[in-house]
């Protein structure tokens, strides 16, 4: 029986413990996007406020964004492609 406690109680730990490392990992990847958008030219990400929209894809992740207008203008959608923490393929899909 305590077998089984302190087991479920190292489980529980460690599953919040790996949870923050994971939303940092997301973090860092949405501002390569946004590095990657500027650097080619594609916008001025200083213009806008970059927000996450979702994730998909297995090693090589999907990332879609949204900017939008610090003034006036139009929103504006993103999607990267980013594989081993350097974006691959960036492009806008208004």
């Amino acid at each position: 029986m305590v077998k089984k406690l302190f087991s479920g109680l190292f489980v529980s730990v460690f599953a919040l413990a790996a949870f923050p490392a994971h939303a940092a990992s997301i973090s860092d990847e949405v501002n390569l996007c946004a590095e990657a958008i500027d650097a080619q030219e594609l916008a001025v990400v200083s213009d806008y406020r970059v927000k996450f929209i979702r994730t998909t894809g297995g090693s090589a992740k999907r990332l879609s964004l949204e900017l939008i207008p610090r003034a006036d203008g139009e929103v504006l959608r993103a999607e990267c492609k980013v594989r081993r923490g350097k974006v691959v393929d960036v492009a806008l899909t208004s």
